[in-house]
């Protein structure tokens, strides 16, 4: 780098610095029993989460839309399992929104 001379200005220097990144929400590390819950269940549970805050007037941060999530994962979990039990009975190991319905009724009501 060529040196300046004494009456010579230093170059302007920009006031804020920005990055050239593009800015998307964090995707956090949760350690918990995620490896037993199926893909499918957590797809449904960040979808109903990321309905849910784009509904709300109030902005939702990434970190409350975690939470969110979080909240939702053991209820969802129970709704699966009692529509399981349903299918069951019926000889069979998929679920159906009958199901669903049925198991959430079971759940609100116990």
């Amino acid at each position: 780098m060529p040196k300046r001379t004494p009456n010579e200005a230093a170059p302007a220097q920009p006031d804020v610095r920005r990055s050239k990144r593009d800015t998307k929400a964090p995707e956090r590390f949760r350690p918990s029993h995620f490896a037993d819950v199926p893909h499918e269940l957590m797809t449904l549970i960040h979808d109903v989460a990321a309905s849910a805050a784009s509904k709300s007037d109030v902005p939702f941060e990434a970190d409350a839309i975690v939470a969110l999530e979080e909240a939702l994962e053991p209820m969802l979990e129970a709704l699966c399992a009692k529509a399981f039990v349903l299918a069951a009975k019926d000889g069979r190991d998929t679920i159906t929104e009958d199901e669903c319905a049925l198991g959430a009724l079971k759940l609100t009501h116990s």
